[in-house]
């Protein structure tokens, strides 16, 4: 590991030039203002050589400082001088453009020799000491606590016992998984604290060994994940069908070309709805690796298709729009039935669920608290807020006629139905018929139609408003 410099300086630019210099020549630094500063970034990264300004205005007595603290007394001090004045350079002091020299005795002074861990709880920033460096360092020094990380996709811990890594949680991630997963985490916060932990064991085997197949196959999962998803980019079915044929392929097609039936019953479930590359992972109760290398074969044959996270979130229409909706919206409460006024949208039960997911995506409309796919139907899909206490609830209606005893008490007092799909119904057509609700077909609106895509759902609803005050 490089050697660690805190530099202690209240003269910033001048401070920021002399740690360039010295990362630029393989050193890890760390800056301090004055020598309160100083002591607790020294307690969290446990600098070889501390190198203050010898202005005490500029640094502070730092020497002394160190001296008063018995778990810092031992680590050197060096003073930085801007130029020689009177008979010379002290033993203790270095000419801060000399960057040759502070360098020189960085590596004479900074022996590679183990010191004795601090009790007190280390902290630190993943960028500057990453993850696996840091549990190599408490297993060299037989730690047992609880290792906390927090980063922007979750919280996590590994738990030691005697430098040994006893177990690892992450998000909803236990053992192995979640281990794997924090090692890929490269920003983020860490802190160890010293303490007994758990009896209980999911991680078993040598910790060293442990790390290197861990590392492995982080890079391996990264490779990966840069190749489904360089951007970001969520994932949908294309074709339940083809899914279906294409898991079915038999064990003597070659390794990795079937899925343990678990896994690829719930691939097939998780994948109606648009969903990123985390979510799937967490989801899945199979190794990263698996996973991963499923989805590359499902999107090299075109079975799953992904979107674009710029697509992921739309407004439901321009500003200047919105005025244009809120006065279409007035006319389509019904005679006899209080606002607000509703459209329905008929498609299969197999396609709601996705209309749901899509509709949660489009700003200015309310979505019901009650996220569960498996819910009643008809089921609402949202409400649309266009201002001024104007709304327009969403109904999604199953084509199936199965349901059809639930459509008597839905289409009463709907504005329009919307057939989604190519699903035909000549119950629906007469129910809508019966009750006077004009049915249009999305295609005869918008052209072709992808319920996935929230920006295609938007023009979608748009377009039914006008359609439905148009005939009101």
């Amino acid at each position: 590991m490089s050697r660690r410099v805190l530099l202690v300086d209240s003269d910033v630019d001048a401070l920021g030039a002399l740690a360039s210099a010295l990362r630029s020549m393989g050193l890890v630094v760390e800056n301090a203002a004055d020598a309160a500063s100083a002591v607790e970034q020294a307690y969290q990264n446990r600098p070889d050589v501390v190198l203050a300004a010898r202005d005490a205005q500029r640094g502070g007595d730092v020497r002394e400082v160190f001296r008063q603290k018995g778990d810092l007394a031992d680590i050197p001090v060096l003073f930085l001088v801007d130029k020689v004045v009177g008979e010379g350079l002290g033993s203790d002091e270095l000419l801060r453009v000399d960057i040759d020299q502070i360098v020189s005795r960085i590596t004479e002074l900074s022996r590679r020799v183990s010191r004795p861990p601090l009790p007190q709880d280390i902290r630190g920033d993943l960028e500057q000491v990453p993850l696996v460096d840091m549990l190599q360092l408490l297993t060299m020094n037989r730690r047992t606590g609880i290792l906390g990380v927090t980063t922007s996709r979750g919280s996590g811990e590994v738990r030691l016992s005697e430098g040994q890594i006893m177990d690892a949680v992450f998000r909803r991630l236990v053992g192995e998984r979640a281990l794997y997963r924090l090692l890929g985490e490269r920003r983020g916060r860490f802190a160890f604290a010293p303490g007994e932990v758990p009896a209980s064991r999911r991680i078993q085997g040598n910790t060293s060994m442990l790390l290197m197949e861990a590392m492995r196959q982080v890079d391996e999962a990264t490779q990966r994940r840069s190749k489904l998803a360089p951007e970001g980019e969520v994932f949908v079915l294309e074709d339940q069908a083809s899914l279906l044929e294409l898991l079915e392929v038999p064990p003597s097609a070659g390794p990795g070309s079937v899925m343990p039936s678990s896994l690829r019953n719930e691939l097939s479930k998780l994948l109606r709805v648009p969903r990123s590359l985390d979510e799937l992972l967490d989801e899945l109760n199979a190794p990263d690796l698996d996973i991963l290398d499923t989805l590359l074969e499902l999107k090299k044959s075109g079975t799953i298709k992904t979107i674009p996270l710029a697509t992921l979130t739309t407004p439901l229409a321009a500003p200047e729009q919105i005025p244009v909706l809120r006065s279409l919206a007035t006319r389509l409460v019904r005679p006899g039935f209080k606002p607000p006024p509703r459209l329905s949208i008929a498609t299969t039960p197999q396609r709601l669920p996705v209309l749901a997911h899509s509709f949660r995506r489009i700003t200015d409309i309310i979505v019901p608290a009650d996220t569960t796919t498996n819910a009643s139907l008809p089921r609402p899909l949202g409400t649309l807020r266009l201002g001024e206490g104007v709304e327009v609830a969403v109904i999604g209606l199953p084509t199936d006629d199965a349901f059809a005893p639930a459509w008597a008490l839905s289409l009463p007092g709907t504005a329009a139905v919307i057939r989604v799909g190519d699903a035909e119904s000549a119950a629906l057509e007469a129910h809508c018929e019966a009750v006077e609700v004009m049915l249009i077909d999305a295609e005869n609106l918008i052209g072709a139609f992808d319920p996935t895509v929230p920006a295609e759902l938007a023009a979608l609803l748009r377009a039914a408003l006008e359609a439905a005050a148009g005939a009101a």
